[in-house]
């Protein structure tokens, strides 16, 4: 029987998941993923994924982890920042904190060279169609005989 463990705490958000942990939270869930419930293949690619996302107030801990198939957890993250985002515009309006309007600026002066190509552009008159040597009309003849 093995000994009971007690499950890892990252000493901040930024730690690595050991090998060992990793390996612990397969076992423990079987080897399925946590948001698709399809079994991880041993040739496919999977992370160690945060039920509830750092972002969003979760721990970096053992018990908040899932082995997650790699194109689930990108799916995954692109829904956690969009729910972190949301959820910071509504505190944002809760609170009456308005981002500061754009400023804008006179735009940076062309270069001679640039403003020379500009006034030549609109003085320029457009060419006529090129006349293929491939392609030639038919010659239109009064045959009224």
């Amino acid at each position: 029987m093995a000994r009971p463990t007690k499950g890892w705490i990252g000493k901040h958000d930024g730690v690595n998941i050991p090998p060992r942990v990793r390996l612990r939270v397969y076992d423990a869930h079987k080897g399925i993923c946590y948001l698709c419930r399809l079994p991880i293949k041993p040739t496919e690619t999977w992370q160690a994924d945060h039920k509830v996302a750092l972002i969003n107030g979760g721990e970096h801990r053992e018990a908040n982890l899932a082995p997650v198939h790699g194109h689930c957890h990108v799916a995954k993250t692109a829904k956690d920042v969009a729910e972190k985002a949301k959820v910071a515009a509504i505190r944002k309006k809760h609170l009456g904190i308005v981002d500061a309007p754009k400023l804008r600026g006179a735009p940076f002066p062309k270069t001679r060279k640039a403003a020379r190509r500009e006034q030549h552009a609109a003085t320029k008159l457009p060419l006529p169609p090129r006349k293929s040597p491939l392609f030639q009309p038919k010659e239109a003849t009064n045959d009224a005989s």
